[in-house]
């Protein structure tokens, strides 16, 4: 390594970044974290994790279901007991993902969405 990037890495870190324990794949210098990201000084990447790109997705996956959730919620026109019927229907059917899931992040999606549910039920009851 240069003198002059372990220079730069100096001055990272007098401004306050953090040096990881993992190395860039390309040019094999220490990643730094700053304001929440994580980067390369010398190639100037921005490193993200597998673990972080599978909550980002879980994170997308579970704003798609309540979405639609929400637009099929909307659009159903019945009285009070019926409606409490379909929430309660969804809560069983989320129940029964968490109990065939493996996934921990499909799991904690499913758990989230089951408490939403919940709440659902308890202010329609209250109507």
């Amino acid at each position: 390594m240069s003198d002059k990037k372990i220079s730069e890495a100096v001055e990272l870190l007098y401004k306050g970044a953090k040096m990881l324990a993992y190395h860039c794949p390309e040019c094999k210098m220490p990643l730094f974290e700053k304001d929440g990201k994580i980067f390369c000084p010398s190639c100037g990447r921005e490193a993200v994790f597998e673990s972080k790109l599978k909550d980002i997705e879980a994170k997308r996956q579970e704003k798609e279901v309540e979405e639609k959730k929400e637009e099929k919620i909307l659009k159903v026109d019945v009285g009070e007991d019926s409606l409490v019927r379909i929430v309660e229907k969804s809560a069983i059917k989320i129940c029964e993902m968490i109990i065939n899931s493996e996934n921990v992040a499909d799991i904690k999606v499913l758990v989230d969405s089951l408490e939403k549910l919940v709440n659902i039920m308890d202010k329609v009851r209250n109507l």
